[in-house]
């Protein structure tokens, strides 16, 4: 629960799940009323990510994460979009606008149109500034 709600606060949500529930790593905001604990339980309510080094969210999450205004977001046209669903990151100049919130280090919603597409962290690599990509919509097909 610790990686999950620092994870909220670096991408600027104010979400905050209700009933969550750990099964093998997994985070799930559950459904059962009262959430109870059962050995088998393998799935409950809906998927928020897991823990890992840090939290790495489903992309159920981010896109609730995406209709707040609070939240950090770069959007990108169709070009850029594309390149960083195959895996690639993004020039600070192929991004069309942010969101006040995204600065140097910290993470940020990649958005094409409404569309959450996954996020990233802004950083610099050399002497240029990037959004390093950390999770896409296209990370599914690729591992499968």
């Amino acid at each position: 629960m610790r990686l999950l709600k620092r994870f909220l606060r670096d991408i600027g949500s104010k979400y905050k799940p209700v009933d969550v529930v750990n099964i093998n790593n997994k985070r799930f905001s559950s459904t059962l009323d009262p959430p109870i604990d059962i050995p088998e339980l393998v799935y409950t309510g809906t998927y928020l990510g897991q823990n890992k080094q840090r939290f790495e969210p489903s992309s159920i999450l981010l896109q609730t994460l995406s209709d707040e205004p609070s939240t950090h977001k770069v959007y990108v046209d169709r070009d850029t979009a594309w390149l960083f669903v195959v895996g690639k990151d993004i020039f600070d100049e192929n991004i069309v606008d942010r969101t006040a919130g995204v600065r140097l280090g910290g993470y940020c919603l990649v958005m094409f149109g409404e569309e959450c597409i996954g996020y990233g962290r802004y950083e610099t690599s050399r002497d240029l500034r990037v959004v390093k990509n950390l999770y896409d919509v296209g990370d599914f097909l690729r591992r499968e």
